[in-house]
């Protein structure tokens, strides 16, 4: 016991440092690559934090549709307490419509943007409210509830979520900008995020290798489904809301638009692939150690027994996330008083159903693929627990 614990120990110190080294190389890496980016010429201007001293609102009137907002001019007086003009205080003229709507009262704390190009005087103008700490405040409740409810394995998996995080920012998306397939970026990122987050929570064993295996045929065969509904669809990256601003920054480096869309299929399938994977997997090795008797065809028929009742709620789930992510758009159409055929044609129902199903699917098809892949290595020993 003591010399397999001694075993694993030594696999986790090796992999921590791999798992820093390699943090390491992709930031340094990151770096450099959004040094050589050219950005457009936003030297001047910089966001700082400031604090409200006094307001005049007495060219503000109630908005028409929300007794809750105003709308007109708002004239503050703002202390700067970062930059170059830490400690004065600028007179701002803070203009509040129904799209940009940032009222501030005396003592709250803003974000200023302070546009100053040499030689002349800084422009200033609230950019919007100091959300920060809210924010940090947040994730440390979110990290606490996790270590709290899940202990070690919650720590495990709060470091695994960063670490998916890390990737997609540091790695994934430098990619893209160089000139890499958005798709080949969005594989590589799922592999290694699949597999580190895995092997955080459960350590190095047949069912993370299990449910690694799993998780990555699953996104993949959510990515293949959406490139077959795409092609079916004719939608790409170029029919997304954000193309115009895509295109211009193509225009400065080597982005493909084009396979943008796949990608966030891709990063988007992964979360609820890997839920399915990794349950299925864990309840197959747990049924075999309970009764080890079991055949791999008993084994992979309870797998998918099991499976069944996860397919609808994890489809619910990324139906409605889906769903949840454009009711907007949804009332604005429907506000317009659009036709049928008009609003089921239209690239923007295209997309939400193209990346809705096929990461629905994706979720089924993984069920029976995580339940054979779990039940071949029960019955093998080619993989050992290290």
């Amino acid at each position: 016991m003591k010399k397999e614990n001694f075993k694993q120990r030594k696999w986790e110190i090796a992999l921590t440092i791999i798992l820093f080294v390699f943090m390491g190389a992709v930031s340094v890496w990151s770096l450099k690559v959004q040094n050589e980016y050219e950005h457009y010429n936003n030297e001047n201007v910089t966001y700082v934090k400031g604090k409200v001293i006094e307001t005049d609102n007495s060219e503000l009137e109630l908005d028409q549709i929300d007794s809750n907002r105003y709308n007109g001019v708002q004239y503050a007086k703002v202390q700067i307490l970062e930059g170059k003009l830490k400690g004065t205080q600028v007179d701002i003229e803070n203009y509040l419509m129904s799209y940009s709507n940032v009222y501030v009262e005396p003592g709250m704390k803003v974000i200023v943007s302070v546009d100053q190009p040499e030689g002349t005087e800084p422009y200033c103008l609230i950019y919007n409210y100091y959300r920060s700490p809210y924010i940090y405040l947040m994730i440390a409740v979110f990290a606490a509830l996790m270590i709290w409810i899940g202990g070690v394995k919650g720590i495990r998996a709060f470091l695994g979520l960063a670490f998916c995080l890390f990737t997609v920012i540091m790695l994934m998306l430098p990619m893209i900008y160089q000139g890499y397939s958005p798709v080949l970026a969005s594989v590589v990122t799922v592999v290694i995020t699949t597999a580190v987050s895995l092997v955080l929570l459960n350590g190095i064993s047949k069912k993370t290798t299990a449910a690694i295996i799993s998780t990555a045929a699953g996104v993949i065969i959510a990515g293949l489904i959406f490139g077959i509904m795409s092609w079916l669809l004719h939608v790409s990256g170029y029919n997304m809301d954000e193309t115009e601003y895509m295109v211009l920054v193509a225009q400065n480096t080597s982005l493909k638009v084009g396979e943008v869309l796949f990608a966030g299929v891709l990063i988007s399938a992964l979360g609820a692939v890997m839920d399915v994977g990794m349950s299925i997997s864990s309840a197959i090795f747990e049924l075999h150690e309970a009764n080890p008797k079991m055949t791999q065809s008993q084994l992979i028929k309870s797998g998918i027994n099991i499976g069944k009742d996860m397919v609808g709620t994890m489809s619910n789930t990324l139906i409605l996330a889906f769903v949840g992510s454009c009711i907007g758009e949804m009332l604005v159409l429907t506000s317009y008083g659009i036709r049928y055929h008009q609003f089921i044609n239209s690239d923007f129902i295209a997309i939400e159903i193209g990346q809705g199903l096929s990461g629905t699917m994706a979720v089924i098809l993984t069920v029976p693929v995580a339940s054979f892949v779990a039940s071949y290595l029960c019955h093998k020993n080619i993989i050992k627990r290290i």
